[in-house]
């Protein structure tokens, strides 16, 4: 008598994994449900992010409100990528801080919805304020250095600082933090060259946060270095560089060309006027020279 032939596993394993593949997407969005993160810029504009489109598998919506002030609203500036949104953008007419603030993520997938609550948040937590700017470094009495800079959030009050330098001889980086807007450096070596950043947050008196904002564009000090510490200077290197020397080698060049045409024909030329000219050129280049190669050096007190 023959035998009955025995089920080929695989016969059973097919239903399986279509069944699977259709339930994927929406094991993946209740398995592990994007999460909300917000950031008030500056307090001039909020961004609130649950996602990229490499991680989200539905299109989402925000829905925001504030606790006990006013009604539920849907964002009105989605943040998308190639075609998903994976964020919201608030202005600041929509901004309220010190009120409790609550958004409702609701996701639709394949004609299921998915709501998403965050926990409550309180925005005066959520401020990062922008990178300090106009940074100056004075020569100060006894080879000490300050340094100045200003912020553009509104609330200077609010903000704690952090400074960090080193020297060009250094391999690490010291980092201060400072209540004001001014930095002292007690002692310093005028053979070396120093860079300075800064940046800020709000401090505990405005909120509770760790978002720090970027470090400010770097000041450099010291003798063999290509910035003196003030804006004024470095744009003096640009005019040298990106005018006088291109205007004086052109008027050399008139200069030799008129020259040359002198020799070929007897009737006066201007050239007198322009020699006169090219010489005080130089001797206003040679001077200009002189000063910006100079290296810088410490006064001391005697």
């Amino acid at each position: 008598m023959a035998r009955p032939a025995m089920a080929v596993p695989g016969a059973f394993l097919v239903p399986v994994l279509l069944l699977l593949c259709r339930l994927g997407p929406y094991l993946a969005a209740a398995r592990s449900p994007p999460g909300v993160e917000c950031v008030l810029f500056n307090e001039e504009y909020m961004t609130c992010t649950w996602g990229s489109r490499e991680t989200l598998m539905a299109n989402y919506s925000l829905y925001y409100w504030y606790e006990n002030r006013s009604p539920v609203v849907e964002c009105k500036h989605y943040l998308q990528d190639r075609g998903i949104s994976i964020g919201c953008r608030l202005n600041q007419s929509e901004i309220i801080q010190f009120q409790p603030f609550h958004v409702l993520i609701n996701a639709s997938l394949g004609g299921r919805t998915l709501e998403i609550p965050s926990e409550r948040m309180q925005l005066q937590d959520l401020v990062k304020p922008e990178a300090p700017v106009n940074l100056t470094i004075c020569n100060m009495s006894n080879n000490q250095l300050q340094l100045t800079w200003t912020s553009p959030y509104p609330k200077a009050q609010c903000l704690e600082h952090a400074v960090k330098y080193r020297s060009n001889k250094d391999t690490s980086w010291t980092e201060h933090q400072v209540k004001g807007d001014i930095f002292s450096l007690p002692s310093v070596d005028y053979e070396k060259y120093y860079t300075f950043y800064v940046r800020s947050k709000i401090n505990s008196y405005c909120g509770s946060t760790q978002l720090w904002s970027e470090w400010s564009v770097p000041v450099v000090w010291g003798s063999n270095s290509t910035s003196k510490g003030t804006a004024e200077e470095q744009l003096h290197w640009f005019w040298i560089h990106m005018v006088l020397i291109p205007f004086a080698s052109c008027l050399l060049l008139l200069v030799l060309s008129l020259d040359t045409r002198e020799k070929r024909s007897a009737p006066p030329s201007p050239l007198p006027r322009l020699r006169k000219l090219w010489r005080a050129m130089r001797s206003t280049l040679s001077l200009l020279f002189s000063k910006l190669d100079k290296p810088k050096v410490l006064s001391r007190s005697s």
